[in-house]
């Protein structure tokens, strides 16, 4: 891949409303969102064919893009891309409720968080 629009392109299915999966991911827990350390929220929309919301994160686990599309079964599906925009890792079926608790084992969290 040359570019995260390159990979944009490849990856949306749907339309959706990016704003609303955003306040998701910051008000769900607030701290959560935080310790991503999220540097840049970009909202794509690829002509009359779909969305994705793409996140410039600086994790403990990741650091660099996160990519949330949805699925035609609406369920979404994000993804962890290595400096290239080639796939670092994808995760399939995430249920609205679970999305920032699932992100957030694979951008920060560490068992040292446990109380």
């Amino acid at each position: 891949m040359t570019n995260i629009q390159s990979f944009l392109d490849t990856v949306v299915e749907r339309n959706f409303v990016l704003s609303e999966t955003e306040f998701l991911l910051k008000h769900t827990n607030v701290s959560v969102w935080h310790s991503w350390g999220v540097e840049k929220i970009s909202y794509y929309r690829k002509k009359d064919a779909g969305g994705a919301l793409a996140l410039l994160v600086n994790g403990h686990h990741h650091k660099g893009w996160l990519v949330i599309t949805l699925a035609w079964n609406d369920t979404y599906t994000y993804y962890l891309l290595k400096n290239d925009y080639s796939i670092k890792k994808k995760v399939e079926h995430v249920y609205f409720d679970e999305l920032q608790s699932k992100i957030d084992l694979d951008i920060e969290y560490i068992d040292k968080y446990k109380f």
